[in-house]
């Protein structure tokens, strides 16, 4: 077995994991003060974060409610929403630094093992395990019960790969709640006299800007389009150029998949991204054929694509299945209101610039460490912790399907609370929406 598809365990080092904190909270998060407000210097990564996030707002009820549930005597595995990517990994590192130091996380395994032999250490003293795909992540996720066990605590997030939706859970992965009950059925076992309890505590979190930065999000639209060499309009307003922007991308990928799409004056845009859609599956089908028939359509597909030994058939559902995989991470579920935030358009920009914009070294750059439009503040939320043990007394078919259900509901409730909040102190939605309706 490839070193990338074996599980290595983490080894922490609490002098590294101390000596980085100061390092991922200036250089990454905020920045270095006044340095970071100069017209030049301030967009320079060094200066002002590769996150840029100036402000943190965590209510008191809240960070004692993180607190109470990370306590040694607790197990407790941490899940939350999963936004953006490397800032929610900064924002991980800073959550453990202030509220659990010996915290460990999950990561992709690309980036754990597949980095090099340096790297590797590297990761795994800063105590990161490794999602591997298969039967390898069994050694994987025995490592993180053994871990929570010991009362450290262990963070992964659920939604899986990054969405780049902010305001809108994707549907989650069972793994957090494999864990959870794992952990549960493992001190059971131990028949202990008084179990400590096993928590699985949601965290929302939100970022917002400071400023109206509508103008250097164009800068970025405009910068993509002609990178994509896509066709959007100057002198049009953001909403427009947006249109544009997703318009040309959705064409282009029907183009390459050689499916008709419906002209843009005649559907709105989430309906002509419905019609590719179900081309898409359509012909998925029929090269599956009935392999895996109980799989979920992407879960089927992405098996007899890994598992088939008839290359014309991988041939003919890889891109397809590339297609099809893009187009679901822009969800309609996410932007169904008919007025967006800056931080939405933003964020679909950025969707886009990573799904698409591939081969230079700003592109692997910006896949790698993506730049907000400005400076901005987090403001988060830890939702009531689930109780394990009550839990399994209130559900007793105890499925980890049913808790990640019910981890989803409560996440985006405290998020639409947490959203509306922010509306009512300040303006929150204010561009038109141009999915929803014909152009």
């Amino acid at each position: 077995m490839s070193r990338l598809h074996t599980f290595v365990t983490p080894r922490p080092d609490a002098a590294l994991m101390q000596f980085l904190v100061p390092v991922n909270r200036w250089l990454n998060l905020h920045g270095v003060p006044l340095l970071r407000d100069l017209p030049v210097l301030g967009r320079l990564p060094g200066f002002s974060g590769v996150a840029d996030i100036r402000e943190w707002h965590v209510p008191r009820e809240h960070e004692a409610r993180l607190q109470q549930a990370l306590s040694p005597r607790n197990v407790s595995f941490i899940g939350p929403n999963h936004p953006e990517f490397f800032t929610d990994w900064m924002i991980d590192k800073e959550l453990s630094a202030r509220y659990a130091p010996q915290l460990a996380s999950w990561a992709t395994h690309t980036v754990v093992n597949g980095m090099g032999a340096a790297m590797q250490r590297f990761w795994l003293r800063n105590n990161l395990i490794a999602q591997i795909p298969g039967a390898a992540s069994q050694a994987a996720k025995q490592h993180s019960v053994d871990w929570a066990l010991q009362g450290h605590g262990v963070l992964l997030h659920p939604e899986g790969a990054v969405g780049w939706h902010a305001d809108w859970l994707a549907p989650l992965f069972p793994g957090i709640a494999e864990l959870a009950l794992s952990a549960h059925a493992r001190l059971q076992a131990m028949g202990l006299e008084r179990m400590p309890p096993v928590h699985i505590v949601p965290v929302v979190w939100k970022l917002r800007f400071l400023h109206d930065e509508t103008r250097a999000i164009r800068r970025e639209l405009l910068w993509t389009a002609a990178r994509l060499r896509l066709d959007v309009s100057p002198d049009a307003d953001l909403p427009q150029q947006l249109f544009q922007l997703l318009s040309g991308v959705l064409e282009r990928e029907a183009t390459r998949c050689d499916i008709g799409l419906p002209l843009r004056h005649e559907q709105a845009y989430f309906e002509r991204q419905l019609h590719l859609q179900q081309q898409l599956a359509t012909r998925l089908d029929l090269l599956a054929g009935a392999e895996h028939a109980s799989l979920s359509q992407g879960r089927r597909w992405s098996r007899v694509l890994r598992e088939s030994q008839d290359e014309s058939q991988r041939q003919g559902m890889k891109p397809l299945l590339a297609a099809w995989e893009r187009l679901q991470r822009l969800a309609p579920a996410a932007y169904s209101q008919p007025l967006l935030a800056q931080e939405q358009v933003a964020e679909c920009i950025k969707r886009v610039r990573n799904d698409y914009c591939k081969g230079r070294l700003r592109d692997t750059l910006n896949a790698f460490f993506p730049r907000p439009a400005g400076p901005r503040a987090l403001y988060m939320r830890v939702v009531e912790p689930i109780d394990i043990s009550r839990w399994l007394l209130e559900q007793p078919d105890g499925s980890a399907a049913a808790l990640v259900a019910q981890m989803r509901i409560s996440m985006q409730q405290e998020l639409n609370s947490l959203l509306d909040g922010l509306h009512k102190r300040e303006p929150y939605w204010t561009l038109p929406n141009p999915l929803i309706s014909r152009a």
